[in-house]
């Protein structure tokens, strides 16, 4: 009989540890480099380059015994300068991007992960130090009739384009804003790790 209760508390015990543990990190938000494409947009009435989108890969990952949904993820733009627009968000399956609502409910199991790519949107600036760097973009473009075009990885972008990457990135973050149950819950922001 002394046995049989000292099982039953160490299993009371075992379960209010579990279940009142703080649930500070029960997501983790992990970024890591990828090959996929930063895209350039260009205005050909002005003959400029006016946005650059860079891709960052995330994975979510719910170190929690519960299934949890997140409504949004938010772009922080740390430059008031070269503030940004919408974020596009993507999954990825069978080598493609599936584009996914920003708006709409998206659940990550218990013990799972899910993994995404979002898109920055940056606006450019129309000075001629900054549309110099994209010239031979925009020649190619304006020859080939595009309005948009696949420049290579952000870790190219980065060798390439330094002082201009580092100036459009300084301070910026991701945010991501949880549910519980029906009503918003916690938000996560962490800084863009590139």
């Amino acid at each position: 009989m002394n046995k049989k209760i000292k099982k039953f508390f160490v299993i009371i015990l075992l379960f209010f540890i579990v279940c009142c543990t703080n649930n500070k990190n029960t997501i983790d938000i992990i970024q890591s480099s990828n090959n996929n494409q930063v895209i350039i947009r260009i205005s050909k009435k002005h003959q400029k380059i006016f946005r650059v989108k860079l891709p960052v890969k995330l994975e979510l990952k719910n170190n929690s015994i519960k299934n949890r949904e997140f409504l949004s993820i938010r772009y922080g733009y740390g430059s008031i300068k070269n503030k940004g627009v919408i974020e596009f968000i993507f999954k990825k399956v069978n080598n493609k991007l599936i584009e996914l609502k920003n708006n709409q409910k998206k659940l990550i199991k218990s013990y799972s992960s899910k993994n995404l790519i979002i898109y920055s949107s940056h606006k450019l600036d129309s000075t001629k130090s900054t549309q110099q760097q994209f010239k031979p973009y925009i020649e190619k473009m304006l020859s080939q009739n595009k309005d948009t075009l696949h420049i290579g990885t952000v870790s190219e972008f980065k060798k390439k384009h330094k002082e201009l990457f580092e100036k459009l990135t300084k301070n910026d973050s991701i945010s991501i804003q949880f549910l519980d149950g029906k009503k918003l819950g916690e938000r996560i922001t962490v800084p863009v790790k590139w």
